[in-house]
């Protein structure tokens, strides 16, 4: 009876829940093999904030603190798809391929298009305040990213932004002139003057 009693006992620990393999742990998060455009790591001026609609007001990019004849690096490899003018702004954009295209301004470009760039490759030099600047009277460079012809926040990218303000129409009884909250990365914002119309998502 006690030899019956003991087999008994040892089968149910054998096919006990507790006898399992141990659950692995996940693998940690993949790391962006994304770069900041400037360096050292620059401060952040402006998020990116959108509409409701792809016409909506809003602020397609990021501005970035920086210094006039700063070097402008790129974030990640590609092929250098724009290196020209627009309404009087030089711009620079480099296809990474898989739809996603930046492009920063205002640069003086040291590249061509069609020229291959690796990440970190100097794409040209920062300029000073001047037309179509985002940062008047200060200097910035400011970067915007499309994925598939549809802006994104290029800190998603870098893997630090929780994800992009959202700017609503305004209530009636707000007036034109309200401040923004616009994301910057990381869950924090900043308020930004805008000349009506929208409001940002709480």
């Amino acid at each position: 009876m006690t030899t019956t009693l003991i087999l008994i006992l040892g089968a149910l620990l054998t096919f006990s829940p507790a006898a399992a393999a141990p659950v692995e742990a996940p693998p940690p998060a993949p790391v962006s093999s994304w770069e900041w455009p400037l360096q050292p790591r620059p401060a952040l001026v402006r998020g990116f904030a959108v509409g409701p609609h792809p016409w909506s007001p809003g602020h397609r990019g990021v501005d970035l603190g920086a210094a006039v004849n700063q070097p402008v690096i790129a974030p990640a490899g590609g092929t250098v798809s724009f290196a020209g003018v627009v309404a009087g702004t030089p711009v620079v954009s480099i296809d990474h391929g898989g739809g996603l295209v930046s492009s920063f301004e205002p640069v003086r470009t040291r590249v061509r298009r069609g020229e291959p760039v690796a990440a970190g490759a100097v794409l040209g030099d920062l300029l000073g305040a001047g037309p179509g600047s985002h940062c008047l009277p200060g200097v910035c460079l400011h970067w915007g990213v499309r994925r598939e012809g549809t802006y994104v926040d290029p800190l998603e990218l870098l893997g630090l932004s929780r994800g992009p303000a959202i700017l609503l129409p305004l209530d009636p009884v707000t007036a034109p002139g309200a401040a923004l909250s616009v994301n910057q990365g990381g869950g924090s914002s900043k308020s930004v003057a805008h000349p009506g119309k929208f409001r940002a998502a709480a």
